[in-house]
């Protein structure tokens, strides 16, 4: 990619500038890959010394697609965060269906503010656990990365049953006010309304198996790309 020149560029700068862009163009008309065919890469994130593995394989995302955008969500309401990842080439968008089984708990929070803010952006919100863990800290975005939005729910792994009970929730609304809600407990989906102090449970709708037979039916074969 061609690097953009600055204001005080000799005109030789700015002519490899078009230079560049004009073979970037070239290859897009010939259907290549920005990225070369590099597979797309995961890591897990261990936690206690703040090291990553490498699971891009394993995980199945490793995908050859030429990546663009990623957004989280758990589409099915089941616990486990779901991807949806939009590509420059074929297929344009995939839905990953997470289907890891590692009897770990979750909490689900939506927020609802007030003065024209309805869905909180900006709010940060911290779970905090008994047996006092690090609290769990996550803020509200309106967007999530490029061309892309994740869900407004807060995902929240609180691990085992051991450490998975919550003492309380604590919301800072835009502008500052800071509330503290009651009544939120593991593996449930939440509603935080500013200035109620009592979370509302959410029962989310049951979502047949039926709904996902053509998304895991078969292996997406790589388009062919012209030589």
């Amino acid at each position: 990619m061609s690097r953009s020149p600055r204001q005080d560029a000799t005109s030789e700068q700015v002519r490899a500038y078009d230079v560049g862009w004009a073979a970037t163009n070239q290859l897009i008309r010939a259907g290549r890959s920005f990225s070369g065919r590099e597979r797309n890469c995961v890591f897990l994130n261990l936690g206690h010394d703040k090291r990553f593995a490498d699971i891009s394989s394993v995980s199945g995302l490793d995908f050859p697609d030429d990546g663009r955008g990623l957004a989280l969500g758990d589409w099915d309401h089941d616990g486990r965060i779901d991807l949806w990842m939009m590509n420059r080439t074929g297929p344009r968008l995939r839905f990953v269906k997470n289907e890891l089984e590692n009897g770990n708990h979750f909490v689900a929070l939506k927020l609802r503010g007030e003065n024209g803010n309805v869905a909180g952006i900006g709010a940060r919100v911290r779970v905090l656990q008994n047996g006092d863990p690090p609290p769990l800290v996550k803020t509200l975005y309106a967007g999530s990365g490029y061309l892309s939005q994740s869900s407004k729910w807060l995902h929240f792994g609180l691990g085992s049953q051991e450490t998975g009970a919550i003492r309380s929730v604590e919301v800072r609304w835009p502008g500052g006010g800071l509330e503290t809600f009651a009544g939120v407990v593991a593996d449930g989906h939440f509603i935080l309304r500013q200035g109620q102090g009592t979370a509302i449970r959410w029962q989310p709708p049951t979502v047949p198996s039926e709904a996902f037979a053509d998304a895991v039916a078969g292996t997406p074969v790589p388009p062919e790309v012209p030589s």
